[in-house]
């Protein structure tokens, strides 16, 4: 069985939570900057469906 990270629908994404926190740590605890990242990507997967 394949593990899914992540399962994108119209209005939600659902995330492993073990990513999240590995971006935040990446960005050396911004999670600010995380959340919008998150918000543009989302944001871009909607304009591609339209």
């Amino acid at each position: 069985m394949s593990n899914q990270r992540m399962i994108v629908n119209d209005e939600t994404i659902l995330i492993d939570f073990r990513l999240v926190f590995k971006a935040i740590r990446e960005e050396k605890g911004n999670w600010e900057k995380v959340e919008q990242e998150m918000e543009a990507y989302f944001a871009s997967l909607n304009q591609e469906s339209e």
